[in-house]
């Protein structure tokens, strides 16, 4: 039995800001703006052809469809390639390979004036924009960013599809504590061991050329490349500040504890976050269970 995908995403065509900020931004809702880097030469010309000719001597480290360490942010690359091979080999060729949180910019800054940051009210992290490359078949385990910022996520090239629970399922969602990671394999879910994914609904989608998907800082995220591309994300400070608190807790304080608890207990550290998220999820499963036989007439 797949998970619940049937909480639909907006679409919007012709984007108002306005609009998008009161019913999007504010309350943080998914949507998907459609041409909202419309206009821009990333637009109109960022292809593989042209990320060959502008990088394509770059060495670049990828990452493989892992599922060791799923407690763990992958920050050392699998292996590394000419960024030229990289790029013939996902164009043609169905492969587990990524590209994950490439700031390309600071190899080739003349890529920023290839596009705007939309006068969107809110507070752009300038300073990271991102790149993600994947062939087909590649993906990203399903996660929350640990800063909990804003992701305005555009595909340029090739199509993804994109899960997405809302921050409140994250109990039944068996989150490991102290860290924005799960165990839960949403493309195969697993009933017996996690019972608590029949309480869960999330959104679906895929975008293509030209696509913004707005991600809400919090938000769960699984993404899979459907075919060879690329995509670039802008961040943006979450407009609530507790999230913000929360997002730099979680830098400043949850993940260092994580880590030392890591290095002082070894594998033991990591069964103890196994059964606490279980025990969490049991009192969510048994919350909604509740909430459930209240719905029913007597």
């Amino acid at each position: 039995m797949a998970l619940d995908y049937n909480h639909p995403i907006d679409i919007i065509e012709d984007i108002n800001l306005r609009h998008f900020e009161e019913n999007y931004l504010i309350p943080q809702k998914p949507v998907i703006l459609r041409g909202l880097l419309k206009g821009t030469k990333a637009y109109d010309e960022w292809n593989f052809e042209y990320f060959k000719r502008v990088a394509g001597e770059l060495t670049i480290g990828v990452f493989e469809n892992r599922e060791e360490d799923l407690d763990k942010t992958m920050k050392v690359p699998h292996r590394k390639l000419k960024f030229a091979d990289y790029l013939d080999l996902i164009a043609t060729t169905p492969t587990d390979l990524r590209i994950h949180l490439w700031n390309i910019f600071k190899d080739c800054p003349q890529l920023m004036d290839d596009f705007e940051f939309p006068p969107i009210n809110t507070t752009f992290l300038k300073g990271f924009p991102y790149m993600f490359f994947g062939g087909k078949g590649s993906v990203a385990r399903m996660h929350q960013d640990i800063d909990m910022s804003n992701v305005f996520l555009t595909q340029f090239e090739g199509k993804r599809r994109v899960v997405l629970f809302a921050p409140e399922y994250s109990p039944l969602l068996y989150r490991y504590p102290l860290n924005v990671h799960t165990g839960v394999n949403v493309t195969k879910p697993d009933y017996d061991r996690f019972p608590g994914l029949q309480y869960v609904k999330g959104f679906e989608c895929e975008i293509q050329h030209g696509d913004t998907l707005f991600m809400p800082g919090e938000y769960w995220h699984y993404i899979e490349y459907t075919e060879g591309g690329f995509g670039m994300s802008l961040r943006s400070l979450n407009p609530h500040l507790s999230k913000r608190f929360k997002g730099l807790m979680n830098i400043s304080v949850r993940q260092a504890v994580d880590w030392s608890m890591r290095k002082a207990m070894g594998d033991q550290w990591f069964e103890t976050k196994q059964q606490i998220a279980e025990r969490r999820a049991n009192t969510a499963i048994r919350k909604a269970t509740k909430e459930d036989s209240e719905l029913i007439p007597q």
